[in-house]
C-alpha cells in the first residue's frame, strides 16, 4: 500500500472521530466559539511541544507564516460555520454536504497542480462522489424545517475548507509541516476567541466554560485534529491532493454511523450500501 494512502486511511479515521465529538458538543449546546478555541489550544500547545523534542526550534515561523496565515483564517471560519450548521440540521446531512468540499479540492488539484489521475482512479474519485451523493439525497427527503439554514453553513464549510485543503498542499511540500500547524492554528484560537467576546449572547458567554465537558471534547477534538493533520500534510506532500480528498471525504461515515448507534438516527440501506462504495472508492484508487 502506497504511503500517501496508508496516511489518507487514518488520517480518515482521525477527523471521523473527531467529527462526531462536533456533533457531541452540538447536541450537548456547547458554546462553539468555546470547543473551537480549546480544540485549537491544544493543537498549538501539542506542536510547540513536538517542536520542542524534535529540536527543529522557530527558524521556519516565517517561511510557514504565509501559508498558514491562510490556512488557519479559512480554517476558523470553515470550523465555526460546520458547527453551526449542526445547530440546525443533523449530522447525516451536514457532513456529507461540508464533504463535498472534495469536488473543489479535485479540481483545484488538477488545475493547479497538474495531477492527472488514472482511469481506475477516475472510478475511485466517482465511487467516493457517489456516496455523498447517495447520502445528501436521501438525508434532503428525510429533512426538517431548519435543514436548510444548516445546509447553508454546511456549504459554506465546505468552500471554507477547500481552500484551506489547497494551503496545506502548498505547505506540506515547502515549510516545516509542524511550525505550519502551530501558527495555523495559533490564528484558529485568535479569531475564535474575538468571536467569543462578540458573541452577542452575555448568559451564554457566561456560561461557556462552566461545563468541565467542554474542556474535555474540545482537548480530544485538539489532539485528533494535531494527528489527523499531521497526516494530511504527509499524505499531501507523497501523492496528489485529488487522490487523497476522495479518501478523506470517506470520513462522513464515521460520525453518520456513530450518531446514529447513539443518537438513534435511523440507519438506512442506503448508508449500509455506503460501505461498500466506500471500500470499492479505496480499492480502485490504491489499485490505479
Amino acid at each position: 500500500m502506497p504511503l500517501w494512502l496508508t496516511y489518507s486511511l487514518f488520517a480518515t479515521l482521525f477527523y471521523g472521530l473527531l467529527n462526531f465529538l462536533y456533533k457531541v458538543a452540538a447536541e450537548k449546546k456547547y458554546m462553539n466559539q468555546a470547543v473551537i478555541l480549546i480544540a485549537a489550544s491544544a493543537v498549538v500547545i501539542s506542536s510547540a511541544i513536538t517542536i520542542y523534542f524534535n529540536k527543529t526550534g522557530f527558524s521556519e515561523l516565517i517561511p510557514a507564516l504565509p501559508y498558514a496565515a491562510a490556512n488557519g483564517t479559512l480554517f476558523a471560519f470553515g470550523a465555526l460555520a460546520k458547527f453551526k450548521a449542526l445547530q440546525f440540521a443533523p449530522a447525516s446531512v451536514v457532513f456529507p454536504v461540508n464533504k463535498s468540499n472534495v469536488l473543489f479540492v479535485i479540481i483545484i488539484g488538477i488545475l493547479f497542480f497538474n495531477e492527472n489521475p488514472s482511469l481506475n482512479q477516475w472510478a475511485g474519485v466517482g465511487t467516493s462522489v457517489l456516496v455523498l451523493i447517495l447520502i445528501s439525497s436521501e438525508q434532503f427527503k428525510l429533512s426538517g424545517k431548519h435543514t436548510f439554514k444548516g445546509i447553508f453553513y454546511a456549504v459554506f464549510a465546505a468552500l471554507c475548507t477547500s481552500f484551506s485543503m489547497t494551503a496545506g498542499k502548498l505547505a506540506s511540500t515547502r515549510v516545516d509541516r509542524t511550525t505550519f500547524i502551530l501558527i495555523s492554528y495559533a490564528i484558529v484560537a485568535v479569531i475564535s476567541l474575538i468571536g467569543y467576546y462578540k458573541h452577542n449572547n452575555p448568559e451564554e458567554k457566561g456560561r461557556a466554560f462552566k461545563k468541565p465537558g467542554v474542556f474535555f471534547i474540545g482537548s480530544v477534538i485538539g489532539l485528533l485534529n494535531f494527528a489527523g493533520y499531521i497526516l494530511v500534510l504527509k499524505a499531501f506532500a507523497a501523492g496528489s491532493i485529488s487522490l487523497v480528498q476522495p479518501i478523506f471525504a470517506l470520513s462522513i461515515l464515521i460520525p453518520i454511523f456513530l450518531s446514529a448507534f447513539i443518537y438513534k438516527e435511523k440507519v438506512t440501506l442506503i448508508r449500509i450500501l455506503s460501505i461498500g462504495l466506500s471500500l470499492a472508492a479505496v480499492l480502485l484508487i490504491k489499485n490505479g
